[in-house]
């Protein structure tokens, strides 16, 4: 049973770092987690039987079970340390709005991991709804129109059934922030849903890097009122911070 308690222990270590990094490498793995060569190939194998991961040379990748969004493995470790830092403040919630992009993806995905954590997730994101996929999550999908420039749902019909839904946290992105005004994205029509997110959440948590701030896009979803608490990276500014804080909301910088 220790052994079995081990393996288990070690097969979580492994899809973390295949979160957090993005690939998973049998060398660097191997010195990481302080075992053979040997003993992480067969590790892979046991994960790859599971649909956990999917092997290539030197080490593993993601599974291909769905959609991956644009910007995956870009800053991969970062966004894993900010999922990391959100979910150890806002769980054990019970029932959570995730919104759409690449750094609510890893999130999902770092849920997904917990697999003692059962909650419920209502998303507009095909890409959420892929990394909560034989998880212990319940998940609930939107309605909508696809957009064209990502695998996600918006439109009348999303907006008519998020009425119908009410839930702890919604977390969210941005395309861009200003911490004396609040949180933009560039599609307008993404922009409604937003709004509409945040009014059937208690509470609103915007997980976003530090060179989003600083740097609006085309529309303002949230203003600073509507925000509870900001996760971003260690170089977001003493400036934002305090400007953030100023204005109530709650921030986190994941080491």
């Amino acid at each position: 049973m220790l052994f079995f308690n081990i393996m288990h222990i070690r097969h979580r270590k492994i899809l973390d770092i295949l979160l957090r990094d993005g690939e998973f490498s049998i060398k660097r793995g191997a010195l990481e987690l302080g075992v053979t060569e040997m003993t992480l190939r067969r590790d892979l194998r046991e994960l790859e039987k599971e649909k956990q991961l999917l092997q290539v040379k030197g080490g593993a990748t993601f599974f291909p079970v769905g959609y991956f969004p644009d910007g995956i493995n870009e800053n991969a470790n970062e966004k894993f340390c900010m999922s990391r830092a959100l979910a150890n403040r806002i769980l054990p919630a019970e029932t959570l709005f995730i919104g759409t992009g690449s750094t609510a993806f890893v999130f999902a995905s770092y849920l997904a991991r917990l697999r003692n954590r059962r909650m419920t997730v209502v998303t507009h994101s095909l890409a959420v709804a892929t990394a909560l996929y034989r998880s212990s999550c319940r998940v609930i999908m939107l309605g909508g129109e696809l957009r064209p420039s990502s695998l996600d749902l918006t439109g009348a019909v999303a907006e008519k059934n998020l009425r119908e839904y009410h839930v702890e946290y919604l977390v969210t992105s941005c395309d861009g922030a200003l911490s004396e005004y609040g949180f933009y994205t560039s599609d307008p029509g993404l922009a409604n849903l937003e709004k509409n997110m945040i009014a059937v959440a208690d509470k609103v948590a915007v997980i976003a890097a530090s060179k989003k701030f600083a740097k609006p896009a085309l529309t303002l979803f949230a203003s600073c009122d509507d925000v509870d608490l900001v996760v971003s990276d260690s170089d977001l500014s003493d400036r934002d911070c305090a400007n953030l804080r100023e204005r109530n909301i709650e921030v986190i910088k994941a080491e």
